[in-house]
């Protein structure tokens, strides 16, 4: 959570806290006892590393009334509490003495301890609403945690409770005795266990409001990763799990995570949120069938997987794994290090696991308000030449020099042949995919041309194109001539190469400007943008050979499209504006 400043009490009439606690301090039986012992600051994070700060924002925390010299605080979970930490180091003059006390959750019906009666019996359990004064707090059943502690100027104290509490909390109330400053405080703990009724329902099964825990790990150096298991897409990655990076291949850090309960796994997502430079580059998941054991034979769930950085990146596990035993714990493995801010692996307890409804937010992205800007590069648009677009293609137009030009029709005009290559390669990739024609031999044509006119009506309002998909046609070029146009039309090229498996090189894209009066002709298999005019409407000759099979005729690559229903695509932004 944010650090908490307390300030000397105003000159103005204030509650005392101390009256008021005094009124309905209840002393219960099996926490009034519960005492502490203090962590030495090298050893807080590894005395609190498996918990969560259940006070944290980023968990649901948050702070719901505050006096001169108290406050109140929602935890994100109801849960068991552990410990505390308070933070000095930035105060200039910290409280003599300090404590912490509780509000026990309202246990449901059959599931109620003599303490919960008691409370009932006294009227002090009524969670229908949140007080909203200092009186209603004081009116409510709050256990002491930790009794009167002394603090040390400009430093990280923690406190361990000797005996974790055994029932569910929901609230803490932090009390100062006199006035002073902190920087922070941290209550430490684990949530109480939250399932869906309905055993086939797909939920986190890693979640920790399910109970899962991070039960150890190679690499923490830059984030504990039980942070993986927080809910929300964090702040920054000082909310991930962060390791060193290394340019070795076999240098790999791991965590494993213990499931509140066994479950069937369907789907994982892999939060690289933040990182940017420093993500995760490939992940592995191994699931296993009892708790606390990597030895036994792992069920792979996600292998060698590629991680892009500052995204939510969706797994699906194919349904035969999803099927077979349930899986009690996780092994995240990170090849060469890097960052991750959070993992979550959608499942069920029970097998067939439900459908999940189409307003669910599992699989769906939450979309950060730079997720597709951080690391996207403006392209200026240029006029098209025909030695510019050669890689791509031709340009049809009348050349600037062409000396073998001919004037026919009785000299009425001049013939200018060869402007463009009309290629069928069909047969020749029905026999070999990836290699080009041998053009010695005469093709032979497992498709017939195809003359169409296409007619655009919608051109461009703005100066800018969002690349969100290119297209090719993998076996034949495709030509588009305007067919006459208002002189204030044109249209946009938009053109990339090939990576090394076939998906469009976003770092070669090209973008060119087209004017009316000039045609372009696509090489086949090269990838490019589907029409965009400016200005005005236009109509367009276009020449394809189609074979009527959608797959041979038309490829279309989506950039970052991870699951079916996920509508959010990775753009780069095309300027028209040279």
């Amino acid at each position: 959570m944010p650090p908490i400043s307390i300030f000397p009490a105003p000159e103005k009439a204030a509650i005392s806290a101390k009256s008021i606690v005094s009124d309905t301090y209840l002393s219960l039986d099996g926490i009034s006892e519960v005492t502490y012992q203090p962590v030495p600051i090298e050893e807080l994070d590894s005395a609190f590393g498996g918990y969560v700060d259940l006070a944290a924002k980023t968990q649901g925390g948050r702070v719901l009334a505050v006096s001169d010299e108290w406050l109140v605080i929602k935890l994100g979970y109801p849960s068991s509490i552990v410990g505390f930490e308070v933070d000095t180091s930035s105060a200039s003059s910290q409280p003599p003495l300090v404590s912490v006390e509780g509000l026990i959750e309202p246990a449901t019906s059959g599931d109620r301890s003599t303490i919960e009666k008691r409370c009932e019996r006294e009227g002090v359990f009524d969670r229908s609403h949140h007080p909203t004064s200092a009186e209603d707090w004081a009116g409510q059943p709050w256990a002491s945690l930790l009794r009167e502690v002394g603090l040390s100027p400009s430093s990280r104290q923690g406190f361990k409770l000797k005996k974790s509490s055994s029932v569910s909390f929901t609230h803490i109330r932090f009390r100062r005795s006199l006035e002073g400053k902190l920087s922070c405080l941290r209550v430490y703990g684990s949530a109480r266990q939250s399932f869906p009724e309905d055993r086939h329902e797909v939920f986190d099964l890693v979640s920790m409001a399910a109970g899962s825990t991070v039960t150890g790990y190679s690499n923490g150096h830059f984030g504990h990763p039980s942070n993986l298991l927080l809910p929300g897409r964090g702040q920054d990655t000082s909310d991930g799990w962060g390791t060193n990076m290394s340019s070795a291949e076999d240098d790999v850090v791991w965590c494993q995570i213990n499931l509140g309960a066994a479950g069937h796994p369907t789907l994982i997502e892999v939060d690289t949120a933040h990182y940017k430079s420093t993500s995760a580059k490939m992940v592995t998941v191994h699931g296993f069938a009892a708790l606390d054991t990597l030895q036994e034979s792992p069920i792979v769930l996600l292998a060698d997987a590629t991680l892009k950085p500052h995204i939510q990146n969706f797994f699906r596990i194919p349904p035969e794994v999803s099927a077979g035993s349930p899986i009690c714990s996780l092994k995240v493995t990170l090849l060469s290090g890097g960052g991750v801010q959070r993992v979550r692996v959608f499942g069920s307890r029970s097998w067939p696991a439900a459908m999940i409804q189409e307003d669910s937010p599992i699989g769906r992205r939450q979309m950060l308000e730079d997720e597709h800007t951080w690391n996207s590069k403006t392209l200026l648009a240029e006029p098209i030449t025909s030695e510019a677009f050669a890689p791509w293609g031709q340009v049809i137009a009348i050349p600037n020099n062409d000396s073998n030009s001919i004037l026919i029709n009785q000299g009425t005009a001049q013939k200018f042949s060869n402007v463009g290559e009309f290629v069928n390669w069909r047969s020749y990739a029905a026999e070999n995919h990836s290699a080009l024609p041998d053009r010695s031999n005469p093709a032979i044509p497992a498709a017939k041309a195809n003359i169409a006119v296409l007619h655009c009506n919608s051109p461009l309002t703005t100066s800018k194109i969002d690349v969100k998909m290119l297209e090719r046609h993998p076996h034949s070029s495709q030509m588009f001539v305007p067919l006459g146009s208002d002189d204030n039309a044109g249209y946009v090229v938009v053109v990339a190469m090939d990576n090394a498996d076939g998906s469009p090189d976003a770092t070669t894209l090209k973008v060119f400007t087209v004017k009316n009066c000039q045609g372009i002709n696509y090489k086949p298999n090269v990838w490019h943008h589907p029409m965009v005019i400016t200005g005005k409407p236009m109509t367009f000759l276009t020449i394809t050979h189609e074979s009527g099979v959608a797959k041979d005729d038309c490829e279309v690559h989506w950039f970052n499209k991870e699951i079916d229903k996920d509508k959010d695509f990775e753009t780069i932004t095309v300027s028209l504006l040279a």
